[in-house]
């Protein structure tokens, strides 16, 4: 996907773009949501990062995390044989919970650090690797 970039800088003197536009490649929203997806669903060492960017995709993007087509798409990268497995245990939510002071509120304002909710973010990708590992009714009993 090719998209046009334009600089917000502007010269004070004439009021023209400082830069001129150019074009950029960048990978599709999909593409890039179902490889975070994939890191928070089975990084080794998980990263609380990954779990604030999908909860705010979520809330603020309008990410459906059960759109069929997603779905899919996480399912093909997971299925490359690199990947360690898929992992939404209790331990693994333990481990991001102890991250959120250290690693996300010192990078966070701290309104937007309120709106993160890890519980909330852990149930909907327990829903998603049900849908992925092809059980639709694990899938069904998470909101």
């Amino acid at each position: 996907m090719r998209g046009e970039v334009r600089t917000l800088l502007l010269s004070p003197f004439s009021g023209l773009a400082m830069v001129p536009a150019f074009f950029v490649s960048a990978i599709s929203m999909r593409e890039a949501m179902a490889e975070k997806l994939r890191a928070a669903l089975s990084r080794r060492e998980p990263a609380i990062r990954d779990f604030y960017d999908v909860d705010h995709a979520v809330r603020e993007l309008g990410l459906n995390l059960r759109d069929p087509g997603l779905v899919e798409a996480v399912r093909a990268k997971l299925d490359v044989p690199s990947n360690d497995p898929l992992d939404v245990s209790e331990g693994r939510l333990s481990a991001l919970r102890r991250q959120i002071q250290a690693q996300l509120s010192p990078v966070l304002r701290p309104a937007d650090l309120a709106t993160f909710d890890l519980d909330r973010t852990c149930k909907a990708l327990r829903a998603l690797a049900a849908a992925v590992e092809g059980n639709p009714e694990a899938a069904e009993t998470e909101p």
